[in-house]
């Protein structure tokens, strides 16, 4: 399993923006499935459970969990080594008792190049 931090969103505004390097689907979490994506990012800050605040570090890559149907399918369509961000725009009070929380994703569809180079080497054909 990966070492790296996973985004917690712990206020509204924390972001994250950078890479899609990866994504893991059917890992068994205490809620059940889940899927696992994973960024390397170029900027970014959140809250961590202790409403600490977190710099995400240039190149280093953070683990996003994730959310529901329509998160998981704006997520799934991006490619590997493609550019976008996320952001906490807003908290909503659910009939699930805590506060469903609205991630926003963005992106403009730019590919890392560098990235995408620099796996090229990696794997033979794919």
């Amino acid at each position: 399993f990966p070492s790296h931090d996973t985004v917690n969103w712990g206020k509204v505004g924390d972001h994250i923006f950078g890479t899609k390097v990866a994504q893991r689907a059917g890992i068994d979490t205490n809620y059940g499935k889940n899927t696992l994506y994973e960024v390397k990012a170029e900027g970014g800050m959140y809250h961590d459970k202790k409403g600490e605040k977190v710099e995400c570090k240039p190149g280093e890559v953070y683990g996003v969990w994730g959310r529901n149907d329509i998160f998981d399918a704006q997520l799934n369509r991006l490619q590997i080594g493609q550019k976008f961000g996320l952001k906490f725009t807003e908290s909503k009070p659910s009939d699930m008792g805590n506060d469903a929380k609205i991630i926003k994703v963005y992106t403009t569809g730019e590919m890392d190049q560098a990235y995408l180079d620099s796996i090229a080497g990696m794997g033979g054909d794919l």
